[in-house]
């Protein structure tokens, strides 16, 4: 037994040694958890006598369950393929084969995805003829997903929505769409999950012989468990409590997706009698990170007290530097790995966090700037995103009318009556009259269509022509915007508020009017068709996706479970992490705090912070504040760079410096006027000025004071019929104000 107990630190053993009733294991970031899984597997063969098909091991990853499984092979050889392991996932379907016949299935039952679940969505709900604006695929997709998670039948949904127009409609949606998967012999990834439970209740013999199947049950990341995995876990260890949670509740990142913190916090209530062990010993990363990390982390009220300690070295401290923007920001940190690969370390030492996938075009292309390797993970690149590729379509078509597959893309997104149908017979009559796909559009009544499907052909073909018309007198980052705008793809996911899913892309379709803006403020000859070909030469270039030594970029959620020797965490600036709507809700700030908790304790060597002083919103430049998670790191674990010292009561706004301020102003023509006799304007090194009387001249970067918004700093110019401003206030407040109405702060 000796063998299985070495190298372990005393609650280690501890764990590894308890093995009758339940047992919570609060395993710290870098605790070494899953060598404590693996003994713990090894002592119950080895000394409780026990069998490999007795015992039952969840992990939350396939990839993980499948690297558990390596190492306990090579401990135990091939008795460990015998273990039962796997995700809630897999687990519950190999049950569902031989007991779904019960609820009405075959055992050949089809299990649909993501995808393949919107995709009935859509076709339930286009035969309902439900198509009311607040209803959208994606919001009801949540909508089903939540129902499902809390346990709730359509039928019994039904009764918490009544009186509720929309949630009746809803909750009709909900229960075609079960009809339809019952009827296509198919179950979604969330019936996989609640189907054993029903199963359960109906069927008492069922549920007495899962309590007798296995003696020992072992879970990891508990804290990421929803409803439906804590009844399923508490339904089968009811027999012999023989059961062992592993989780750190400080690392609890997935409440949005249906995770409950309480289900670890409220453990002991749960199971009585339990056993409660802390594994508190890194052996990941520096005793400054972890003194960061941990300060920052007790910032939150709704844990269970612990202090992760090591006996490493105290290490550097974390640098946290502001850049002027988010291009400096991103040149910053490949500057920083570029120096450090000529130092000796590999790209693959480096990772680079961040809240939101739309972060990752800037870094990708200083990245690419600087030949350094990189591979995204949990994601695409960012021009390879679906909804990336559409609007680069729509924006294809606009310059090549003949790019068929751009066209047949779009033609249907967002949804506007041109279907499979219509679509095939244009395609026919373009071939047989040897058109081209676009210019059968032209014809929609010789082409078979006819009333209402003649009429949307008509109107995409005549939307398309005045985009093509209006791209010719806009500037490049207009005509972007106008396109989202004109063709509905951007109010498409504006109107569903649910979908997490659509709050990405619309921040991704953000972040694409951003490339366009910088492309034209970088290149004199701006034009569409520069901006597609440079577009498609960056994503053309794979080169540097060279898994064996690549940096990695990912979002926070993707890096729990990782580590790397140094770590970038970017964009920490308030409103942006922690995201704006978590500020609003005690429980979203603390998981916002936790995911910043996991990111830094992803490292193990080194650890960099970067926020940026102004950000890019829809071609604008926004200022930006330093994220408040950085008030709860002690000073002493900070070594800030970057950073602006004031240098008067007027330079109150984020530290900005006049040689700091980039001046967004665009030259939409030779000359710019205002119907006033009173005013003149010169070109100064800030930028625009204007000349409002003898006494007060305003330029770009002044600060000034309004009556009704107070201070603010001078953004850019823009074109009215009078002299007017972009000024940001405090508070984050962005307005545009006549001239007349600011008064120049001296």
């Amino acid at each position: 037994m000796t063998h299985l107990l070495e190298n372990l630190n005393p609650p280690q053993r501890e764990a590894v040694l308890t093995t009758e009733g339940p047992l919570l294991i609060f395993a710290g970031a870098g605790s070494g958890k899953t060598r404590v899984l693996i003994r713990k597997i090894a002592y119950l063969l080895e000394q409780k006598k026990t069998v490999p098909e007795r015992i039952l091991a969840v992990t939350f990853t396939n990839k993980a369950a499948g690297e558990m499984r390596i190492r306990l092979n090579n401990m135990l050889g091939s008795k460990a393929d015998r273990v039962t392991m796997g995700t809630f996932h897999s687990i519950n379907a190999r049950f569902l084969r031989k007991e779904a016949h019960r609820l009405g299935y075959t055992r050949d039952f089809t299990i649909y995805d993501s995808d393949d679940s919107l995709q009935l969505i859509r076709a339930v709900m286009n035969d309902l003829t439900i198509n009311a604006a607040s209803l959208t695929h994606h919001g009801m997709k949540y909508f089903i997903s939540d129902c499902k998670q809390n346990m709730l039948l359509p039928h019994e949904a039904k009764i918490e929505v009544r009186g509720d127009f929309l949630g009746e409609k809803k909750v009709q949606i909900y229960h075609a769409y079960q009809q339809r998967l019952k009827n296509n012999n198919a179950m979604d990834f969330d019936d996989l999950l609640i189907m054993p439970l029903f199963l359960f209740k109906q069927f008492p013999d069922v549920l007495t012989f899962m309590q007798y199947r296995w003696d020992y049950i072992l879970v990891d990341e508990y804290q990421d468990t929803n409803r439906a995995q804590f009844l399923f876990l508490q339904a089968i260890s009811e027999r012999h409590h023989n059961i062992c949670v592993v989780g750190d509740d400080d690392q609890s990142i997935y409440g949005w997706r249906g995770a409950d913190i309480r289900n670890i916090l409220e453990f002991e209530q749960t199971f009585p009698n339990a056993t409660v062990i802390k594994l508190e010993q890194n052996y990941r990363s520096t005793g400054m990170i972890l003194k960061a990390a941990s300060a920052l982390v007790k910032k939150n009220k709704n844990r269970k007290d612990k202090t992760l300690w090591t006996k490493s070295e105290e290490g550097e401290k974390i640098i946290f530097h502001q850049a002027s923007s988010d291009h400096d920001e991103a040149n910053y940190i490949a500057k920083m790995i570029k120096e450090n690969y000529l130092k000796g370390f590999h790209y693959r030492d480096h990772a680079i966090l961040y809240r939101t996938n739309a972060q990752s075009r800037q870094l990708e292309e200083a990245l690419i700037n600087r030949q350094i390797r990189y591979i995204i993970v949990g994601g695409t690149r960012f021009y390879d995103r679906k909804e990336i590729k559409d609007i680069l379509a729509y924006l294809r078509v606009l310059v090549n009318p003949k790019d068929q597959l751009s066209l047949k893309r779009i033609i249907n997104s967002p949804a506007r009556g041109i279907g499979k149908t219509s679509l095939e017979r244009l395609e026919h009559f373009a071939n047989e009259t040897h058109r081209t796909l676009w210019e059968a559009l032209q014809y929609p009544d010789e082409a078979g269509l006819k009333g209402v499907s003649a009429h949307h052909v008509k109107n995409f073909l005549s939307m398309m022509l005045a985009l093509k018309e209006r791209l010719n007198l806009l500037t490049l980052t207009d005509g972007v915007i106008e396109v989202l705008e004109k063709t509905g793809y951007k109010s498409a996911y504006e109107m569903d508020n649910a979908s997490k899913e659509n709050e990405e892309r619309l921040k991704n379709l953000e972040e694409f009017v951003n490339s366009a803006s910088e492309f034209e403020q970088n290149n004199e000859e701006a034009t569409l068709e520069n901006f597609l070909q440079d577009i498609s030469l960056l994503t053309d270039i794979d080169q540097w996706e060279d898994a064996a030594d690549a940096v990695v970029l990912m979002t926070l959620h993707s890096a729990k479970g990782l580590e790397f020797p140094i770590v970038f965490i970017s964009g920490l600036e308030d409103g942006l992490f922690p995201l704006e709507r978590a500020k609003k809700n005690d429980d979203e700030l603390e998981e916002e705090r936790r995911l910043f908790y996991v990111g830094i304790t992803r490292a193990m060597k080194r650890c960099i912070l970067t926020c940026a002083r102004q950000r890019r919103r829809y071609g604008n430049w926004m200022p930006s504040l330093p994220s408040s998670f950085i008030d709860d790191i002690p000073l002493e674990c900070l070594k800030k760079t970057g950073f602006t010292k004031k240098t008067s009561s007027n330079d109150f706004l984020f530290g900005f410096n006049e040689s700091e301020i980039t001046p967004t102003f665009r030259h939409r023509s030779p000359q710019m006027s205002w119907n006033s006799a009173s005013s003149s304007k010169r070109e100064t090194k800030k930028g625009i000025s204007l000349q409002l009387s003898p006494s007060q001249k305003i330029c770009v970067g002044d600060c000034v004071m309004h009556k009704i918004f107070g201070k603010g700093k001078v953004l850019e110019a823009v074109h009215s019929s009078q002299p007017a401003f972009r000024v940001a206030f405090q508070g984050g407040v962005v307005k545009i104000i006549a001239a007349k109405f600011l008064q120049l702060l001296e």
